[in-house]
């Protein structure tokens, strides 16, 4: 069976959730690698055992590979410009999320694909995860009759790099804080579960642990409303002391759905409708979905992301997370940067008549309330 030859740019986490169940790929082949640090991707190549992957020194240099397709895992400030040069080469992209850290780069990243002739989709792994296919399609079937309330988290401990001022991560010009970082997995899977878009949203920020001038919120909290009425909780948080987590609870007229990534089973599911058939009026909880535990939950979702990728370009069709989607999750995240800004709620359109967003990290420098600085 035809594969798609993968090259990788970047040998951070992501480099492993989306490679750890390459052995049971029929549609992708990782064969290339290039890192900043040259020992590091020697590293990596060495021990990578589903195929012969082959390290280079240059992007360039990978870019003349016999690859098909690129992973871009990069820090987020980079991600147009790295994709651009990808572009350029005639090869197709696969970015982790967020698709940029600004609207000007998502509609860059978008233009460079489409002039150079090559498909571009944005790594959003938590539209992939088996729960919330599940999830999505529970809401779809009406088992919740209207969806009226959301609380959703994602927590993970990232103390360290938010305290190490050479760390890209949670500075807030090449990653901008938990809340972008995270923010964005929870509006692509709400949007997707709900089949809405999100209309409004109200943030609140702070450093609750860090105190480095450079670095964004490590905590933040929302209320976004969708286009049909229902109101959603976000809340991230990058100094969780305990093992990464992702959560959600959703709750209709007719029904609620509880989910917790860091339990077995990982949802609970409650339902008035008669579409509930034998558990109508009764707790189920579904053991027939693929799930682990974190970090399994990621590797499950990488493979399934990445498989689809592939086979998207193998045979035509459309990707299931499209760049409106992408586009949509940043639009979202720096609704809530305004919403900060203003002290007020903001609708979509208010943002998107900015003239650009880059300004906005700007803007918030010196002001995310800090608990101990000093």
């Amino acid at each position: 069976m035809e594969r798609i030859k993968m090259g990788i740019v970047g040998c951070g986490f992501p480099f492993y959730f989306h490679t750890a169940d390459a052995e049971t790929s029929e549609v992708i082949e990782y064969v290339a690698v290039h890192d900043l640090n040259w020992d590091l991707a020697c590293d990596v190549a060495k021990e990578f055992t589903a195929s012969e992957m082959t390290p280079y020194k240059t992007l360039e240099e990978m870019l003349a590979a016999d690859i098909d397709a690129v992973l871009v895992s990069v820090p987020h400030d980079v991600h147009e410009a790295v994709c651009e040069k990808v572009a350029r080469a005639g090869k197709h992209i696969l970015c982790e999320k967020p698709m940029a850290m600004t609207l000007e780069g998502c509609r860059k990243m978008i233009a460079d694909a489409a002039e150079n002739n090559v498909r571009l989709m944005i790594a959003e792994n938590h539209r992939f995860l088996p729960m919330h296919v599940y999830m999505h399609d529970l809401v779809e079937k009406g088992m919740l009759g209207d969806v009226c309330l959301v609380r959703s988290y994602e927590g993970c401990n990232e103390i360290e790099g938010n305290e190490d001022p050479d760390c890209w991560k949670g500075d807030i010009d090449r990653c901008g804080g938990a809340w972008l970082d995270m923010a964005v997995h929870k509006y692509g899977a709400l949007e997707y579960i709900l089949g809405e878009r999100v209309e409004s949203v109200m943030m609140l920020w702070g450093k609750q642990v860090g105190t480095l001038p450079m670095k964004g919120d490590d905590n933040a909290i929302s209320i976004s409303t969708f286009k049909n009425g229902a109101l959603a909780e976000i809340t991230v948080s990058s100094t969780q002391v305990s093992p990464a987590c992702n959560s959600m609870e959703i709750f209709g007229d007719m029904g609620t759905i509880l989910e917790n990534h860091n339990a077995t089973p990982a949802i609970k599911v409650y339902s008035e409708a008669d579409e509930a058939g034998d558990d109508q009026y009764d707790w189920a909880e579904p053991d027939d979905i693929e799930h682990d535990e974190f970090p399994g939950y990621y590797f499950i979702a990488g493979r399934k992301m990445d498989d689809h990728f592939a086979q998207c370009l193998l045979d035509g069709s459309d990707f299931a997370y499209t760049l409106e989607d992408a586009m949509s999750a940043v639009e979202c995240a720096l609704m809530g940067y305004l919403s900060f800004l203003e002290q007020r709620p903001i609708k979509r359109e208010e943002l998107l008549a900015l003239p650009e967003t880059k300004s906005l990290y700007d803007r918030v420098k010196g002001k995310i309330p800090t608990k101990h600085a000093g």
